[in-house]
């Protein structure tokens, strides 16, 4: 909206631009002083009505990147008719303006907005970007392959434009071929015509082509099969662009569409992330390289670590955390039974024993003052969980941490960008772990990194990332057993740009976030999550939502599928999972402040992207799914 105002004020000014410089024009500079003064009220005018035929003319709602000539001749005909409005104008405002202003001025002020305004568009046109376009220009592509287009109706035409707009398809046309006379010795965008299809293979061999893309959909199938004959004797690779009929068999019928209106998630992805994976692809160099180097580098300076270390995912992350902790069978870590399933499994994965802590019904995190009772002689490590992005109490952790003498891990798989007075997560323990699953905060795909400020570990995580290798082993030879957690250069190369735009996604989310709360404080019942006065800055995973013990958060899911909005429980306690249950015997009641989160809680959806009017649909129907189940 703010766009097209911009572009409104641009016309107006310009269409005043155009009496004038017609003013100029018709005397020269003599008398234009006199005679402004007597037109200014049909300059405003003018100006006035110019940006409203624009306007109800659909010209402000077209997107002028993609432009074609037509949108210029609807273009053009909205400034004549603007030009005949000001003209009848001023039949109005000056009756006997046929003997006493000179009729040249309507004429050229006329031709000059339609210069000045169709010029605005041209340069738009051409400079005008999105966050999707792809800038080839900076991307070093390989040699393209000579292609002959077979068909110069409206397909080729299409197909040689995409072929020109996408140049990373590696398909450059030369020529093309048709049997119409009147198009054989002309030009399309610059390319022949040649003609008739029978010298196919003479074409292909003047212009040295080395593929045939054709591009008749609507062409009898004999004249389809004499030209892919014609390919294969000359050993000539093909594709053919099918009809719009060959895309569905005969009574099949298009799939149902997805009933959701809202995705759940959605990773923010422009252009210039593609074309990162891109110039990673034609480096050759996809593992351990450059990118890997370059995200560590911004992941630590994001955390204020010394060091970081890529990695595939936050769950090999927090297993080389307790490999690095020397956890060993038999040794036990204090963690929370609300997260995701890999902050326990971690511990378990070394044969050692998880040891779950409850939450603090506020913060949703583990509780600190519960956690120096849970310490026995087996306890080597905790592990302090950052649950939907707000950071757990520290301090008292780091105090508990020293006092035993056990080692203080920060799962930030959540919590990128997050602060704790002050302070950014991840490296206030010994070693913290950030994850980039698609639907976190920032994506890599697939991906995580460590960050910490002891070098030895850093040294060490590097090392266990690469099957055990240290940095001056020799070929194939290792140092201590190891996994293969190392992270993609495509990945990283995503991480990278994403990092640096972390900032403004982390903004807006926020933004998404605060519609929400102005959303959702008006239904009884339903309430936010506490932000709590030792998050300095809340770092928004999910935006989740709790209900009241009164209202069934599960049947509140249910409802709001049927009415096409997604939505997701967030957590089910670790302790209640069938293969926890089965191996340690828990049961319901052994942790009812993580209990009662866990059956209460829903993930409503959120992304960067997500707009106002998105965010309104969400919460009345959440409103009105909520008033059915009070009044049923």
């Amino acid at each position: 909206m703010i766009r097209t105002w911009i572009l409104i004020g641009i016309d107006a000014l310009l269409t005043a631009a155009a009496f004038l410089v017609s003013l100029m024009l018709r005397f020269e500079f003599n008398f234009i002083e006199y005679f402004l003064r007597g037109i200014w009220p049909l300059i405003a005018v003018g100006v006035l009505v110019r940006p409203l035929v624009l306007y109800f003319s659909g010209i402000y709602k077209q997107v002028w990147r993609y432009a074609t000539m037509r949108d210029f001749l609807r273009l053009a005909i909205a400034i004549l008719t603007g030009s005949v409005l000001i003209a009848s104008s001023a039949l109005y405002l000056y009756p006997h303006y046929v003997t006493t202003l000179p009729r040249s001025i309507l004429v050229i002020e006329g031709v000059i907005s339609l210069i000045f305004l169709g010029g605005l568009r041209v340069v738009i046109h051409q400079l005008e970007r999105y966050p999707g376009d792809i800038l080839w220009k900076r991307v070093k592509l390989g040699p393209a392959r000579r292609v002959l287009v077979v068909g110069a109706g409206s397909a080729g035409v299409n197909m040689i434009r995409e072929l020109n707009d996408n140049p990373q398809l590696g398909l450059r046309p030369v020529a093309l071929i048709d049997d119409d006379p009147r198009k054989i010795g002309g030009k399309i965008h610059g390319i022949s015509v040649y003609g008739p299809l029978v010298n196919l293979p003479e074409i292909s061999q003047r212009e040295k082509i080395e593929a045939v893309i054709i591009a008749i959909p609507s062409a009898p199938q004999q004249t389809l099969q004499n030209v892919k004959s014609v390919c294969n004797s000359l050993q000539l690779p093909y594709s053919t662009m099918p009809s719009l009929t060959s895309f569905l068999k005969p009574g099949e019928e298009l799939p149902p569409p997805s009933p959701m209106k809202l995705p759940m998630s959605l990773p923010d992805i422009t252009g210039e992330e593609i074309e990162a994976v891109v110039r990673v692809m034609q480096s050759r160099n996809l593992s351990i390289g450059s990118q890997t180097m370059a995200f560590e580098k911004f992941a630590a300076a994001q955390a204020n670590a010394a060091h970081a270390v890529a990695v595939i995912n936050g769950t090999a992350a927090l297993h080389l955390c307790m490999v690095a902790s020397e956890i060993k069978p038999g040794a036990e870590v204090i963690t929370t039974p609300f997260s995701f399933i890999s902050s326990a499994n971690c511990i378990l994965y070394e044969g050692a024993t998880p040891v779950f802590v409850d939450i603090d019904p506020l913060s949703l995190n583990i509780e600190p003052g519960l956690v120096e009772a849970a310490v026995t002689k087996r306890t080597r490590a905790i592990i302090a969980v950052h649950v939907f992005g707000q950071p757990a109490d520290l301090d008292p952790l780091i105090e508990i941490a020293h006092k035993h003498d056990l080692i203080l891990i920060e799962d930030a798989c959540e919590a990128i960008g997050a602060e704790y007075k002050g302070r950014r997560v991840g490296a206030i323990g010994k070693a913290g772990a950030f994850a980039f699953y698609p639907n976190k905060q920032m994506t890599t795909g697939e991906g995580a990194v460590l960050v910490t400020n002891d070098e030895k570990w850093a040294d060490l995580f590097r090392s266990l990332r690469n099957q055990g290798r240290d940095q001056f082993d020799g070929w194939l030879n290792h140092t201590r057993l190891g996994y293969n957690y190392r992270i993609s250069e495509m990945n990283a190369a995503v991480g990278v740009v994403q990092m640096r735009r972390l900032d403004d996604l982390l903004a807006r989310r926020n933004e998404v976030a605060k519609e929400y709360e102005s959303r959702l404080k008006n239904i009884e019942g339903v309430s936010q999550i506490n932000i709590v006065p030792t998050t300095t800055r809340m770092s928004w995973f999910v935006y989740a939502v709790r209900f009241d013990e009164k209202i069934d958060r599960n049947k509140v899911l249910d409802l709001m599928a049927r009415r096409g909005i997604p939505a997701r429980p967030y957590f089910t306690p670790i302790h209640l999972q069938p293969f926890y249950r089965q191996k340690f015997g828990y049961k319901p009641g052994d942790f009812p402040n993580a209990e009662k989160a866990g059956e209460s809680i829903l993930a409503l959806p959120f992304y960067a992207s997500m707009k106002p009017e998105e965010v309104e649909v969400v919460c009345e129907n959440l409103a009105e799914v909520v008033n059915s189940l009070k009044n049923p």
